[in-house]
């Protein structure tokens, strides 16, 4: 398995403009670039960001912050529709700058009180067209089972990727946890469809943690991943409040890479 750090990792520490570089000085050659504003969707700002691209680092995917447009692409509003579909095109064209493959995707919130059942089917037409789009920059979307948004159980993930093929999946661990299922749980509900495993460990609160100082079982669950023919890109996403210093990032990523070593 292909591991790296999400540059989500360092929001509020380390500007995304230099994560490049604090991720080299941690040994670490792939990332998925997390775009976090509305300014970093901009293409001077994207075009600014592969400038500092070198070396053999690799973007596996992008990433923006869903929940400034990402819903409103699927707005009963064609209006609504177009404004959101112009950062959707912003956040592809990042993706391809970067040369990455994958467009890491929540989607709509789930609002409990007032949101009606899933309706897959309606979701996959949407999808199909945003995946049309994708695909004209070079990339897949890849939708990520968020325990706040609407792909969050195993079922509804493994209908809407049958509905619509054209979607991979990225499964995070703590969305896993968080949604009441074992993350092998979404694995085995997207199966070759998963190209993106998003690591952050849990801890006895069910409060978030690096991998490695919570309870999760990461050995177990690389294990059955490898055992099942799987190959996705392992990618820590942590949270910036669960470190203070660097290293204790790069003691976390040499963590999960002594278990993916040994596979």
């Amino acid at each position: 398995m292909k591991l790296g750090i999400s540059t989500a990792s360092f929001f509020t520490k380390v500007p995304t403009e230099s994560c490049f570089a604090a991720l080299r000085d941690m040994d670490v050659h792939m990332t998925e670039v997390f775009l976090s504003s509305y300014s970093e969707y901009e293409k001077g700002f994207v075009d600014a960001l592969v400038t500092r691209l070198e070396g053999d680092m690799k973007v596996h995917s992008v990433h923006a912050l869903s929940n400034q447009f990402e819903g409103e692409l699927f707005s009963p509003s064609q209006r609504v529709r177009d404004d959101a579909e112009r950062l959707f095109r912003r956040v592809c064209y990042a993706g391809n700058a970067l040369g990455a493959k994958y467009y890491t995707f929540h989607g709509p919130l789930n609002l409990k009180r007032s949101s009606p059942p899933v309706d897959v089917s309606a979701f996959a037409e949407r999808f199909s067209y945003l995946a049309d789009v994708a695909r004209t920059f070079g990339l897949y979307i890849a939708v990520e089972n968020v325990h706040y948004c609407k792909f969050a159980t195993p079922e509804v993930m493994r209908d809407l990727l049958r509905s619509c093929p054209a979607l991979c999946a990225t499964i995070d661990v703590k969305h896993s946890v968080f949604s009441g299922y074992d993350p092998i749980k979404f694995i085995d509900a997207v199966e070759d469809k998963l190209v993106t495993l998003h690591v952050t460990d849990v801890g006895r609160d069910d409060d978030t943690a690096l991998p490695g100082r919570g309870k999760f079982n990461f050995e177990k669950l690389f294990k059955e991943i490898d055992r099942r023919g799987l190959d996705p890109s392992v990618i820590i996403e942590a949270y910036s409040k669960d470190f203070t210093y660097p290293e204790e990032l790069a003691e976390s990523y040499r963590y999960i890479k002594d278990i993916t070593d040994k596979l």
